[in-house]
């Protein structure tokens, strides 16, 4: 079987594709991943050939052009997990549609340059990344099934009525009707109780962390004297919404006066912003998470679902401080789940970020129920148990 993966060129959106990749190649089946060039190390370094597809674009000017200037304080709220836009004014729906307008920007750049490819090889199936929608399209061309590959939580369902328009001039430059971007199955790493209802028709995988490629460093090895806090911030967040709202430089004086060793876990172009740490904060720049994770008694993140199902997995209490919708989203699924607290960005104090830690570190409620999400990821399928489903689906179609 040819199995023809695509995500436009954002690693984050990528490499929660990569462990079924893996466990297709694993399996005798030949994998491709399409994206544009400036994606490419990213894709091979997971072992899996590429395929660039289209020019690569200005990621800040692509974003500037949809969103003219909305701010994303003023993008409306995700729908409450089970309900929809039905009801909303046109108004909040057009503000939803510019922010979605530039995962359809990247689709439209890679779109012919990705179909003339797929006539090329003839895959057998499409699993694209949710924000990619130039995978459904090009499968619903060649007439295979399209699979959805979500991260985690799915929060691009909740914005199911806003894509039928985005692509439908894509559909009619390939000659096709309307096409469900939501596929014919969606592969799904997030755990039930974390889950949102959905009219698709699931694939359990069990969640598998990957980062891109890691080295265990030494201080790893041994065990932390005090109660270890891993503080991270995703790779893009605080590029998105802008250096006011980089909470871990606002955290790291209230953490100095905590009994607790504090490892800073952040990209690379975030770790300037901190300035001079105290004797308790160790600072590492891109340490994959699923490494430092083990030995840690809580994590302060920004809601990405990558870093939420990776502390997830290892049964890891969790602080959100969510800054933009989808965060937001999530942040309050993983707090109903009783697996950590959060706070909005105008609820945020260090005052507040301290005891709220304080109370995460010391509840055995958290741990308890940490340790039961864990066993609930563990007890999910492998990505190689998945297989047999698409290889099922593929003989069908």
């Amino acid at each position: 079987m040819r199995v023809l993966f695509t995500s436009w060129a954002w690693p984050s959106h990528y490499m929660p594709l990569a462990p079924l990749a893996w466990a297709l190649q694993a399996a005798g089946h030949e994998v491709r991943v399409a994206s544009q060039p400036r994606l490419t190390p990213v894709i091979t370094d997971s072992g899996v050939a590429a395929v660039p597809v289209g020019p690569d674009l200005d990621h800040d000017e692509v974003r500037g052009r949809q969103m003219a200037g909305l701010s994303f304080s003023s993008v409306p709220r995700v729908p409450a997990a089970g309900a929809s836009m039905d009801t909303w004014q046109p108004e909040r729906i057009r503000r939803v549609r510019r922010v979605f307008g530039t995962f359809a920007a990247y689709s439209d750049a890679m779109l012919d340059d990705l179909a003339s490819y797929a006539r090329f090889w003839r895959p057998d199936l499409v699993v694209y990344d949710p924000t990619t929608y130039a995978g459904p399209l090009v499968a619903a061309m060649l007439g295979v099934p399209a699979v959805r590959h979500v991260h985690g939580i799915d929060v691009t369902y909740q914005a199911r009525q806003i894509v039928p328009g985005l692509i439908r001039s894509m559909a009619e430059r390939l000659g096709l009707d309307e096409v469900d971007a939501l596929g014919a199955a969606t592969v799904d790493p997030c755990p039930p109780t974390l889950q949102i209802p959905a009219d698709v028709s699931r694939i359990p995988v069990r969640y598998v962390p990957y980062n891109g490629p890691a080295v265990l460093p030494g201080w790893l090895r041994e065990k932390p004297a005090l109660p270890r806090v891993c503080v991270t911030w995703g790779t893009s967040t605080s590029r998105l919404t802008g250096p006011d709202t980089f909470v871990p430089a606002r955290l790291v004086q209230a953490l100095s006066a905590m009994e607790v060793e504090v490892v800073m876990a952040l990209a690379e172009q975030d770790v300037h912003r901190l300035g001079e740490v105290p004797a308790n904060v160790q600072v590492v720049d891109s340490l994959a998470l699923h490494l430092v994770l083990p030995s840690c008694d809580a994590i302060i993140h920004q809601g990405g679902n990558g870093t939420l199902l990776t502390a997830a997995l290892h049964g890891v209490p969790q602080l959100v401080f969510p800054q933009i919708p989808d965060q937001m989203f999530q942040a309050e699924r993983i707090v109903l789940a009783g697996v950590a607290d959060s706070l909005q960005p105008d609820q945020f104090s260090e005052s507040e970020a301290a005891k709220r830690l304080e109370a995460i570190l010391t509840a055995a409620s958290y741990r308890s129920r940490a340790r039961a999400l864990r066993e609930e990821m563990l007890g999910q399928p492998a990505p190689a148990e998945a297989v047999a489903r698409l290889e099922q689906l593929a003989a069908e179609q």
